[in-house]
């Protein structure tokens, strides 16, 4: 999987026809703050210990989004926690989905178009343009989550815990027979011995962050 886990979850997220996201609140922002967090793990410019966040290195990645991210743990005088971290990427998701959606664009994935709120107001769109990349990724998604025989590689692995702790699985999956074998399958690919093997600790203590927030968000 070539994307980013957080231009995955865009792709997820947004309507191809409209252009406009599909889910908004809740859950879907904790989905957004954790793959930004799992990028920068992934990308070898943070790390994670005690629950901290520490800064390996400010080199630019090519996503701007994380870019931005990078500048302002930088800033830090002392490593913060992971879940003060997602809560921040939630708190800037405007601006971060934002730099997403451009980069997208100017791949050629999206184009941004102008629709109408209430005939009146001026809205930006972004309908798909390629659809490859997306349906790509749906397909080994559901491959994933319902053919016992698929395994996940440490990237995809990742991404299906913040699909399941998100529900996101909901969205991908409309059969209500199929939904529920999809969240087990996951489940099983997902398991903490697993991803102690897979990941390691640090990713470990982001998904418990991750878990931490959308509970406390949704009380």
């Amino acid at each position: 999987m070539d994307l980013y886990l957080h231009e995955a979850i865009t792709l997820i997220s947004l309507d191809d026809e409209k252009g406009n996201f599909t889910h908004a609140g809740g859950y879907i922002n904790y989905a957004f703050g954790a793959a930004f967090m799992i990028d920068l793990l992934l990308e070898e410019r943070i790390k994670i210990e005690d629950g901290r966040v520490h800064l390996l290195t400010n080199a630019i990645t090519d996503s701007r989004a994380l870019n931005n991210l990078i500048e302002r743990i930088a800033k830090r005088k002392k490593p913060d926690r992971i879940s003060n971290w997602i809560h921040i990427c939630v708190q800037r998701l405007g601006k971060l989905r934002q730099l997403t959606v451009d980069k997208l664009v100017q791949e050629g994935v999206l184009e941004k178009t102008e629709g109408k709120v209430l005939w009146v107001f001026s809205v930006d769109r972004y309908p798909t343009k390629d659809a490859a990349p997306e349906n790509e990724l749906r397909q080994r998604l559901k491959a994933l989550m319902l053919d016992e025989a698929t395994e996940p590689d440490k990237k995809e692995r990742m991404l299906l815990v913040i699909i399941l702790k998100c529900e996101l699985y909901a969205e991908m999956i409309k059969d209500k027979a199929q939904r529920k074998a999809a969240k087990a399958r996951i489940e099983q690919l997902t398991d903490g011995e697993k991803m102690q093997e897979e990941v390691g600790k640090a990713v470990q203590e982001m998904l418990t962050a991750v878990m931490i927030t959308t509970t406390v968000a949704t009380m």
